[in-house]
């Protein structure tokens, strides 16, 4: 009993912990801004009226079938110095992921003031 608890435990263990590694962190469901609340399913427009410009905006097209694109846009928005980036994923137009990011060292606005 004790070898196949051994052997148990150096064999399903690592793959248990790559397993949970390999599953995305759920992204948050919901985002203030000052008074407003931004929740999934939001257009742009709306974002855009409750949170104002986003610090950083990156849009593409991701490929679904031939000749099938989805737009997709990802808006950055940094809530101050010590809180944590925002950032917000718009498919087609309406919002389908907020996700928490790293605090800033240095602010996207700085990054790009040389440009």
């Amino acid at each position: 009993m004790k070898l196949f608890s051994r052997v148990l435990r150096r064999s399903l263990l690592p793959a248990v912990v790559a397993a949970l590694l390999a599953v995305p962190a759920a992204g948050d469901s919901t985002m203030r801004c000052d008074a407003n609340i931004v929740t999934r399913g939001l257009t742009l427009l709306e974002v855009l009226e409750r949170c104002g410009e986003p610090a950083l905006t990156l849009r593409r097209a991701e490929f679904l079938v031939a000749g099938v694109y989805l737009p997709v846009e990802e808006w950055y928005y940094e809530l101050g110095s010590n809180r944590f980036r925002r950032l917000l994923t718009f498919e087609n137009g309406r919002l389908v992921r907020i996700e928490q990011r790293p605090k800033p060292v240095i602010s996207v606005e700085e990054v790009f003031a040389d440009r």
